[in-house]
């Protein structure tokens, strides 16, 4: 609600770049970054406008399915991003969402 009271209206773009601590447990370290990537998204859900667009950070893992399942149900565009400066051994990746069907 906070954020939503700064915005001020509805958004073209909504980014993510949420990360919890790492415990160094590869599942719950997967469990955790995947509950801060939906937050994001149902936050997105409410405030895009049609056309927009969300960015999140996922560690992979299994559990991102569901996430990836709605937003293409939701995007007309969904596509996975490996940044360059990322480890090869890491299962970062982020979501790009595209084309909000509002």
């Amino acid at each position: 609600e906070v954020l939503k009271k700064m915005i001020g209206g509805r958004a073209h773009v909504v980014m993510s770049d949420m990360a919890p601590p790492t415990v160094g447990h590869k599942q719950t370290d997967h469990l955790r970054i995947m509950a801060l990537a939906e937050a994001a998204y149902e936050f997105a859900h409410e405030i895009l406008i049609p056309g927009g667009v969300f960015l999140s950070k996922v560690f992979m893992g299994g559990a991102e399915k569901d996430l990836l399942n709605s937003l293409k149900r939701d995007f007309t565009k969904v596509k996975h991003v490996k940044p360059h400066a990322s480890r090869a051994d890491s299962s970062e990746m982020y979501v790009v969402a595209l084309g909000f069907r509002g």
